[in-house]
């Protein structure tokens, strides 16, 4: 794991086991196949050319010059504020330098990076020198006149662009990338040779534009128009490297982006706003001071940001750094610490709180594929999977030393790239893990030792391994899960059970038990809250509707032949169940020609299923959708709706939720009170707020008057509303609605009688 090669003959030496030697000989056998065709390599050494060794060598120089001056000036009392900021700039670039030098410098792509920051440290360097007095010594010296080794920064970054990240192929977009290296370099030495001929006279006057400190700045444009594209090509071959390659790639950019972001937004707004501008040149207040505070430290956060975001994975490999006994030490104590500051910050924070949720959740499930929904969703919030897949255990590959692996074990297996469990399995295990991007899995194991399903984990978002707590997590969860397969779900290690929860179409509700559904919409098929066949009796066909109480199919009674609404609940959930069975019983206690029929109560997997009435013409709100209705056919509704509520007050049913949305009508056009979800609840307020009286969203304790109010908002709406209110009814509704409750209507029956005098004499 470490890349420290095995003593194979001294390890035999030490086996005395013939069983133990056999499995060490495999093992052996392994470790050789796995060096000629798989092993990741160590990056070959680079040894760096002569030109950019000197180049190196001068910024060096530069950079220790600076902080001595810097030192200098501090011990002779000068005052450094001015210099500050080239300070910490020259630090941050000298520090990421070290740092690359430190992981692993012969590899030529942290060479490279490093020249790009070496070089870069040295310019600050050297500003910082030009603002100490002109007597000191190193500022008089030859071999700092016309030297500028910055000019090749971007000629360094280039270099680096064309070995960053690694691909999986040579492409048209390498080859571009090499020659442009080419020509980045041939600017880099034009201007370099242009300066120290400047510098000592040779080149003429009028050459001078290209000069380091010439006011034109063509130097510094050349030298962005030179860098910028550097970075683009490193972002533009991340496509085609692989997922590691691709991450750091990821992390170089946004330690990019961090580092640059104030410095390119200050420049902006000082381009498009003047008046920013001027204070920008004007002012030197703490307002000031803290724009520059940000843009100098973002600037010089960068290069170690930057360095952090590659060199922390291979080819970077630091564990070169120390002698195998100290990595060997550190590694152990650092895995100790880490575990024991996750354990208990597990025992304390939401870690357990998200277990114990998830657990309730799992217990409440109904079937194999709504344990899978949640085993899902919850492994992915409780532990940071990127993705989360629950397959069948026949799924995976077939006789194959992965699931005899699953199936044998009673923890999660670490199956990412540089475990030891992926290097030990056969070739095409391995490539059936990396094609799925699996980095650990868990079987579920019931309680005869069968193993029905596995769930296969991606990554952890951020990249960081998964620790002993997750493994915790995992262990219970699908301890919980597995016991709540054994609780509700007929054995059958291969398929879901036929009275398993069905599939339905996101968009138009269509159910089936197959994904795609043959529906034509082509939307993504997520679980119902039904199987497709209830009772043997009825089946599912779509669904209607959903809410707050409930969700609605349409069905049909393949014994009696007729089409039904089957209501149930979204999910099985505590205080749900008995509710929804009190609604049976007070639809059941009912029997009026207003009132929607249920014909019988079934249940499925603990969940109360009503079987009611079905109305093909939908119900009020879609009809009022259409078209508002004539004063005949609001009175005829407000008639009916209002006799059927003296019906239930008289019984001590109050109904509570009255909206068009809860009146169907048949084929002839009666109205009929649907959802009596709330007749038996006890909380309050409760309903839909637009159809409750002042006083009741006040907290006033529920009577008849609620349900009056909410007729009268109803029909209202049902003749179009306050604005096109019918002249015949303003006397009506002037009282129905009257903010007092002293002067309504104090009863359904006398709201019958309001209306029904309404309708004039035959």
């Amino acid at each position: 794991m470490d890349r420290t090669s095995i003593d194979w003959v001294a390890l035999r030496k030490r086996t005395r086991d013939p069983g133990e030697r056999a499995s060490l000989e495999a093992l052996r056998d392994l470790d050789e196949l796995r060096g000629r065709t798989g092993a990741a390599a160590a990056p070959a050494d680079y040894r760096p050319g002569t030109v950019l060794c000197l180049l190196l060598a001068v910024a060096t120089v530069q950079t220790a010059c600076g902080l001595a001056a810097a030192m200098v000036a501090l011990a002779t009392g000068r005052p450094l504020v001015h210099l500050l900021p080239h300070l910490l700039l020259t630090c941050a670039f000298a520090s990421a330098s070290l740092l690359l030098a430190s992981a692993s410098p012969r590899d030529r792509r942290v060479f490279f990076l490093l020249a790009t920051f070496a070089l870069a440290g040295g310019a600050f360097a050297r500003a910082m020198m030009s603002g100490l007095p002109g007597h000191w010594p190193p500022l008089s010296s030859p071999m700092f006149r016309g030297i500028f080794p910055e000019a090749f920064v971007q000629a360094a970054l280039w270099r680096f662009a064309v070995v960053f990240p690694a691909v999986h192929r040579f492409t048209a977009v390498d080859l571009w990338a090499r020659r442009a290296a080419a020509v980045a370099w041939g600017v880099a030495s034009c201007l370099f040779l242009a300066n120290v001929l400047l510098a000592h006279g040779v080149m003429e006057e009028r050459l001078d534009v290209l000069g380091r400190d010439h006011p034109g700045n063509l130097f510094w444009h050349l030298f962005a128009m030179a860098a910028l594209p550097a970075v683009a090509t490193i972002l533009i071959r991340a496509y085609r490297a692989p997922r590691r390659e691709r991450a750091k790639v990821a992390r170089f950019a946004y330690a990019i982006g961090a580092g640059t972001a104030p410095l390119l937004l200050a420049g902006l707004a000082r381009l498009l706003l003047p008046g920013v501008n001027r204070w920008m040149l004007t002012d030197s207040g703490v307002g000031r001071l803290w724009v520059d505070v940000t843009i100098v430290g973002a600037l010089a956060a960068m290069p170690v940001l930057t360095t952090l975001a590659v060199i922390v994975d291979r080819p970077f490999v630091l564990q070169t750094i120390l002698p195998a006994a100290l990595r060997r030490w550190a590694a152990r104590w650092h895995v100790r610490f880490s575990d024991t500051v996750r354990l208990r910050s597990f025992g304390r924070h939401s870690h357990r709180e998200r277990l114990t949720a998830a657990l309730d959740r799992v217990r409440l499930t109904r079937g194999a594929r709504e344990i899978a929904d949640v085993l899902c969703r919850e492994l992915q919030f409780g532990v940071g999977a990127r993705a989360v897949r629950i397959l069948d255990i026949a799924s995976l590959p077939s006789d194959t030393a992965l699931a005899t692996m699953l199936e044998g074990s009673s923890a999660p297996i670490d199956l990412s790239r540089e475990s030891e469990p992926f290097v030990l399995l056969p070739q095409r295990d391995r490539d059936w893990l990396e094609v799925n991007a699996v980095a650990l899995a868990a079987a579920l194991r019931l309680r005869d030792g069968t193993v029905p399903v596995v769930a296969v984990l991606g990554t952890r978002r951020g990249g960081a391994p998964f620790n002993r707590a997750d493994r915790w997590f995992i262990s219970t969860l699908l301890t919980g899960a597995a016991a709540a397969w054994d609780a509700g779900i007929p054995p059958g290690p291969s398929s879901h059970p036929s009275d398993d929860v069905a599939l339905e179409c996101s968009l138009c509700g269509l159910v089936g038990d197959v994904s795609p559904i043959r529906c034509g919409c082509a939307a993504a098929a997520t679980l119902a809250a039904l199987p497709q066949r209830v009772a043997d009796r009825f089946l599912v066909t779509r669904r209607l509707g959903a809410g707050g109480m409930g969700v609605v199919y349409l069905g049909r009674d393949i014994t009696l032949g007729r089409e039904v609404a089957l209501k149930t609940l979204p999910a099985l959930r505590d205080g749900m169940v008995s509710r929804l069975r009190d609604e049976a019983r007070v639809m059941a206690a009912l029997n009026h020609d207003a009132l929607a029929t249920i014909y019988s109560l079934e249940v499925w997997r603990h969940t109360p299923v009503l079987v009611l009435e079905y109305f093909p013409c939908g119900t009020l709100a879609d009809r009022l959708a259409r078209r508002p209705m004539t004063i005949d056919e609001v009175l005829t509704l407000g008639i009916r709706v209002a006799d059927a509520l003296t019906y239930m007050h008289s019984r001590g049913v109050l109904h509570r939720d009255l909206k068009p949305s809860n009146i169907g009508l048949t084929l002839d056009g009666a109205a009929k009170l649907l959802d009596f979800g709330l007749a038996t609840g006890s909380e309050w307020p409760a309903g839909t707020p637009q159809y409750l009286p002042p006083e009741a969203l006040q907290g006033a304790p529920p009577d008849a008057a609620v349900d009056l109010w909410a007729l009268a908002t109803v029909l209202l709406k049902a003749s179009g509303g306050p604005a096109d209110q019918p002249i015949e009814l303003t006397a009506f509704f002037d009282r129905a609605l009257a903010t007092d409750p002293a002067l309504r209507l104090r009863s359904s029956a006398e709201m019958w009688r309001a209306l029904r005098s309404l309708i004039p004499d035959p």
